[in-house]
């Protein structure tokens, strides 16, 4: 199951339910593998055989209701999983999966309410499901304009134009730049770095741009026009910066990332998905490349591949330490719904 080698998991666990028809686990078992696999209307006949056999059993009922919901049957899975965390109140992934039918339906308060009351299951398959729900959720929202620029206040406007004017005069008729030209672009870019790290994104991406303008060959200028314009919802100006560094350094980890986060955010989703795909994950924690993939097929609609991501992050991941980066698309759904 956990290599994602359903078809002979579903094999094992049919002969399993076969051999102990009277044993649930194996029931269970073999209708999740049926329906993490993607084989809906096997997943739909086993779970309609497990209800038939344990109609009481709120294991059963809390398993029939996850297998449900992968198959985007909310609606039938909602009452099996109300009845299951009625009958065990403890049960804090009966509460989740609950507040996951809600949230499939639009119910984003009461979905909020139910994850802030029990939190977020440290439960790879749930988490899948529930990242899979919130991208497909933000996918009609996804901005494809950017906001305008923000223009940076004094004194960082004037002594940027400053710098720039020097870089601009110390450039030779060929268009070669002097030693001063240099200095200024790369007093520039410190500018740009400093303002960022202050959170003075307006002003970080004015000192990069003018240094890019000039000439400037940083990894750091075109990096940091590309996040700065990231934090100030220009997507389109973001992925335009970071194509270019993209082009130049491609086997960068951070750059490549970066950039297939602002083709995400500008609704260019297919072009995006293939910057994911030639990402090599970091190492068996790397959260953010599979996450990234899992979303982009989410948006496109490829649920079983998009699980099968989420489900790579979570289970890789260090979900003991999850509360400070987990599904932050959660917290824009979240913006989004209360703007």
């Amino acid at each position: 199951m956990r290599a994602q080698r359903f078809e002979a998991a579903v094999a094992a666990f049919h002969k399993a339910a076969e051999a102990v028809p009277n044993d649930r686990r194996a029931l269970i078992q073999l209708a999740l593998a049926q329906s993490q696999g993607g084989d809906y209307p096997s997943a739909r006949a086993t779970t309609e055989a497990m209800l038939r056999r344990f109609p009481d059993d709120p294991v059963v009922q809390l398993a029939a209701g996850r297998c449900l919901l992968e198959c985007e049957d909310s609606a039938a899975a909602e009452p099996l999983l109300r009845s299951a965390a009625e009958s065990q109140p403890e049960n804090a992934l009966a509460r989740q999966y609950l507040a996951l039918c809600e949230l499939t339906r639009g119910d984003l308060a009461s979905a909020a309410e139910h994850c802030e009351r029990v939190g977020l299951a440290a439960n790879a398959d749930f988490l899948a499901l529930f990242s899979y729900v919130v991208e497909r959720r933000l996918a009609p929202t996804i901005p494809a304009a950017d906001k305008d620029a923000p223009t940076p206040t004094e004194p960082s406007a004037a002594k940027i134009a400053r710098l720039e004017t020097q870089a601009k005069e110390a450039t030779s008729p060929e268009g070669r730049i002097t030693r001063k030209g240099r200095w200024a672009l790369r007093a520039l870019s410190k500018l740009g770095e400093r303002a960022f790290d202050a959170g003075d994104f307006a002003a970080a991406l004015a000192a990069f741009a003018a240094a890019s303008r000039g000439g400037s060959e940083e990894m750091i200028v075109w990096l940091g026009a590309g996040l700065s314009s990231l934090r100030l919802d220009r997507p389109n100006g973001a992925a335009e910066f970071l194509s270019k560094a993209y082009a130049r350094w491609p086997d960068d980890g951070l750059i490549g990332s970066s950039y297939a986060d602002a083709l995400y955010r500008a609704g260019r989703i297919a072009e995006s998905l293939a910057v994911f795909e030639r990402i090599e994950p970091a190492g068996p924690d790397d959260f953010h490349a599979h996450y990234g993939r899992g979303a982009c097929l989410a948006v496109l609609g490829q649920k079983p591949a998009a699980l099968a991501q989420f489900r790579a992050a979570f289970r890789r991941f260090r979900l003991d330490t999850m509360d400070n980066c987990l599904l932050p698309s959660w917290e824009a759904l979240q913006r989004r719904q209360s703007a």
